[in-house]
C-alpha cells in the first residue's frame, strides 16, 4: 500500500470541509447583503453564524449603526427564506488593513 495515497488521492478532507464552509459563508453574505435595504447591503463585508447569532461585518463604523437598526427586519426576512437566526444580530466593523505604501 502506498503511504502517500491519502495525500494525492483526492482533495484533503480538511480542505474539502473548509471549501464547504467558505461557500456557505459566501452564500450567507450574499443573502444578507441582498436582504438589507439599499444602500446598506453594499457595505456588508461578510456574514457568518456564530452559534445562534448572526455576525455581520461592515466596512465602516458609519454603517454599523444603520445595519444594527435593520437587524430585526433582517431576522424576519431570513426566517422567511428558511435561514432563521435564533440569537442576536451582531454588527462589527472590519478592522482596517495595512495602509498601502505610497509611491513617493
Amino acid at each position: 500500500m502506498n503511504p502517500l495515497k491519502p495525500l494525492f488521492g483526492g482533495p484533503l478532507p480538511g480542505l474539502e470541509q473548509l471549501a464547504t464552509r467558505a461557500a456557505a459563508a459566501e452564500s450567507l453574505t450574499a443573502t444578507v447583503s441582498r436582504e438589507l435595504p439599499a444602500p446598506l447591503g453594499a457595505h456588508v463585508v461578510s456574514a457568518a453564524r456564530r452559534d445562534e447569532e448572526l455576525v455581520i461585518i461592515v466596512d465602516s463604523a458609519a454603517w454599523a449603526a444603520r445595519v444594527r437598526y435593520a437587524g430585526p427586519r433582517l431576522k424576519e426576512r431570513l426566517a422567511e427564506l428558511g435561514e432563521p437566526v435564533g440569537g442576536k444580530v451582531r454588527v462589527r466593523v472590519r478592522r482596517p488593513g495595512p495602509r498601502p505604501e505610497s509611491g513617493s
